[in-house]
């Protein structure tokens, strides 16, 4: 299996890696669209990514699914001088991840009511490096990048919450023709990411432990620790709430002119899998 991830450290494929549970070929990319431009090229054949980086390659005729889900609320808005939001942002310079990423739709979303520059990054890390330079005024983006910026005096323009309800910050892509070929290798996987999944969320201390010498100690425990409980919304399940607002999402990005097509809820989900290794209610609230 070649599985595409990100850095981010509450996506469950750290503690798998880290506890060598999952043979893989593992591959790391800056955002969850150059994720999509590989499933397009068939580099990799499962995928943690946003929704709304699936939904431009499901748009595009690449033949994906997303099969279980992973975190929800995971969108952070910081800045230094934080007054009411969104009109805080009026007039200022905003980074965030590449176009198409789950944060610049849900950050896009707000121009509708307030007049503000956006400014979007290859690798969410230069969006931290450029804010701490100046050169941004707000910052949005993962709870990675709100916790360190957050040692730099920025705080949250808004309570992760209400930014977007239930925004799937990320869940499991594959393709179709490896799904149908594989699914017990599959289903396998499903059934340790949600295992990673519960230790993430009910035992943050001890993962932030692993996550940290996983990091060889570039970042302190306590820090790995503050991003794991920002936003501790953590399942494989894909309940109702997290596919309404991923269909919501994809009708933003038809609004902004992203996508050319209006998507249903099958041509995005397949629940066969999840609904076998995770029958009980979702975990995220």
């Amino acid at each position: 299996m070649r599985i595409g991830y990100l850095s981010t450290l509450y996506h469950t494929s750290h503690m798998l890696r880290i506890e060598n549970v999952v043979k893989a070929e593992w591959r790391i990319f800056g955002t969850g669209v150059a994720i999509i431009n590989a499933m397009e090229r068939g580099e990799i054949d499962l995928a943690y990514v946003g929704l709304t980086p699936a939904i431009l390659g499901i748009d595009r005729g690449l033949d994906i699914i997303c099969i279980a889900g992973g975190h929800v609320e995971g969108t952070a808005i910081v800045g230094r001088e934080c007054g009411a939001f969104p009109d805080c942002l009026e007039g200022k310079r905003v980074g965030v991840p590449s176009r198409g990423s789950i944060h610049d739709v849900i950050l896009r979303s707000y121009l509708e009511r307030v007049d503000f520059e956006v400014v979007n990054y290859p690798w969410a890390e230069m969006i931290f490096d450029d804010f701490i330079d100046g050169k941004l005024d707000f910052a949005c983006g993962t709870p990675n990048l709100a916790v360190l910026t957050m040692r730099y005096g920025a705080r949250l323009a808004v309570d992760m919450e209400s930014v977007w309800p239930w925004n799937p910050n990320y869940g499991i892509v594959v393709r179709r023709k490896y799904l149908e070929d594989n699914f017990e290798s599959i289903k396998d996987f499903l059934i340790k990411h949600e295992w990673a999944s519960n230790i993430l969320r009910e035992v943050p201390d001890h993962s932030a432990s692993l996550l940290e010498r996983y990091l060889r100690g570039e970042l302190g425990r306590d820090v790995v620790e503050r991003i794991l409980r920002l936003s501790p919304k953590y399942c494989s399940s894909l309940p109702e709430e997290y596919v309404r607002s991923a269909i919501s999402l994809s009708r933003e990005m038809e609004r902004l002119g992203y996508i050319s097509s209006r998507l249903s809820e099958r041509d995005v989900f397949d629940y066969e899998l999840v609904r076998e290794i995770h029958p009980q209610p979702q975990h995220y609230k």
